[in-house]
């Protein structure tokens, strides 16, 4: 019976659910291809404005934020030169717009369109108040002065130091100026961003 070959087992092939016999497989159908083409659509049609919203909302948080920071740091310098100079010290409060600038970008902070998130600025509203394209917060330190009497005979009133601060109209954000001086802050909305 045993001739010395061995037998091969047959080998069968196994047929699934998924398999054919044939081996012509193609891949997905065109009606396939176009549902998924459907669902893409849909879903992007639906996320990309959610997400310009929510790059919107971080920005002017952002610019709101660096607003807001300044005028922390705005008052904690006013108040610590008080105190210096109520126990005799030597001024340590900046004199200048650009002191003001370096000691505000201290951390090196950006503004959301790009650039340093404080400018030197003025009262003017088409070439100062701040940045509206890149969001950077405006600042102009005013010295004080004393009472005088001008050329024409009217009196010039004294006036405090201060810090002007202008949050732009960025995106959708009011204009907004803080005054700070020594005796506090006066935050004022100035311009909607229709304006």
């Amino acid at each position: 019976m045993n001739s010395g070959k061995r037998s091969k087992p047959m080998r069968f092939r196994q047929l699934t659910a998924n398999s054919s016999m044939t081996s012509d497989n193609r891949g997905y159908s065109l009606f396939e291809l176009l549902i998924a083409i459907a669902v893409i659509g849909i879903v992007s049609a639906l996320a990309i404005p959610a997400y310009r919203t929510y790059i919107e909302t971080a920005n002017m948080t952002k610019v709101t934020a660096n607003f807001e920071q300044a005028i922390r740091v705005a008052q904690l310098s006013f108040s610590k030169d008080k105190t210096r100079r109520a126990i005799g010290l030597f001024d340590t409060l900046p004199s200048t717009t650009e002191a003001w600038i370096t000691l505000l970008n201290k951390s090196g902070v950006q503004a959301p369109g790009g650039g340093p998130a404080y400018i030197a600025s003025s009262n003017n509203q088409t070439t100062g108040r701040g940045n509206a394209e890149t969001g950077a917060i405006g600042v102009n330190w005013i010295d004080s002065r004393s009472e005088s009497v001008r050329a024409n005979g009217t009196v010039r009133p004294a006036r405090e130091a201060r810090l002007d601060l202008w949050r732009p109209r960025y995106l959708s954000l009011r204009e907004q100026r803080a005054l700070v001086t020594e005796a506090g802050v006066d935050l004022r909305n100035q311009r909607l961003p229709e304006d």
